[in-house]
């Protein structure tokens, strides 16, 4: 393949965005969209997009990483992307965050409308500004209908929901966890043996046969994902692109978990620095390079 006739376009949340690679923006700062939009292009310069992108030779890269997003929201940027493009060629790379990131629509209070909202288990409403949402209401959610095994259903799901898309424009792409753990746990917990089994198929005596769930526990015990996407065997064991970061910079500038050490590939708020972001660009840059050699 000659990357140099395609553009790059990443999707992800706050680390394919790049967020830590620059100091934050002053807060007492009058106007703050130009301090905003030059904060955004300098987070997105230093990320790992832009390293590859560099190193590779791809004619252009294109950044849409957002700070905070979910895998939900970054699929709906994807097809509007896919469905809106005009640009000849595009490589895609899709960065997984966590399972329990979603995307909401709320009412608002006293109000004909509903809002979108990115859900997470620590997100912060304004007081009676959305119809019987609260903090009670939230710890409820995450209790009893985004339980853990729902969490497998969504992974599994946007995992397909991502595969079928790209599948259907016929682009090149390579997916990632960078936060997301989900088939670390679903191979250590195995969670489909605690689902009661459902069968789909008005025509299937087999209660199993059509069991999607059952059948991507099995892709991943068989090391056979539908996705071209960097697994826990790539990642030398590790869960997911963070851990396998972490470890590495254990592993070659020492031990860091004394009081007062630092990490030497993130920032204290746990985002890649830039040094991180050019590690996480040689893993991805070889993994390309691995299924899309000329």
């Amino acid at each position: 393949m000659n990357f140099s006739e395609y553009t790059l376009v990443s999707f992800g949340d706050s680390f394919t965005f790049g967020q830590e690679t620059v100091p934050n923006i002053e807060s007492n700062i009058d106007d703050i969209r130009p301090a905003q939009k030059k904060y955004k292009s300098d987070c997105n310069r230093n990320s790992y997009t832009q390293v590859i992108a560099d190193r590779m030779g791809f004619k252009d890269n294109l950044n849409f990483g957002v700070m905070g997003s979910s895998n939900e929201k970054q699929l709906m940027l994807l097809e509007q992307f896919l469905h809106s493009n005009s640009i000849s060629k595009i490589f895609v790379l899709f960065n997984f965050t966590h399972t329990h990131r979603y995307v909401q629509f709320l009412k608002v209070n006293n109000e004909p409308r509903y809002q979108i909202a990115d859900i997470t288990p620590r997100t912060e409403f304004t007081k009676n500004y959305f119809t019987g949402i609260d903090s009670k209401s939230i710890d409820h959610n995450y209790t009893f209908f985004r339980n853990s095994v729902q969490d497998v259903y969504n992974h599994v799901k946007d995992r397909r929901m991502l595969y079928y898309m790209l599948s259907n424009y016929n682009v090149p792409y390579v997916t990632f966890d960078g936060l997301n753990d989900m088939d670390y746990r679903i191979l250590r917990d195995n969670p489909i043996k605690y689902i009661d089994q459902f069968d789909i198929s008005p025509i299937s005596t087999d209660e199993e046969s059509l069991n999607f769930l059952k059948f991507y526990h099995q892709e991943l015990v068989d090391k056979s994902p539908m996705l071209c996407h960097i697994g826990i065997d790539e990642l030398e064991g590790n869960r997911n692109i963070v851990e396998y970061i972490n470890s590495k910079a254990k592993l070659e500038h020492g031990d860091f978990s004394s009081p007062g050490d630092t990490n030497y590939y993130q920032t204290n708020d746990g985002h890649w620095n830039i040094e991180g972001h050019h590690e996480v660009a040689e893993l991805i840059g070889n993994f390309i390079k691995k299924k899309y050699k000329n």
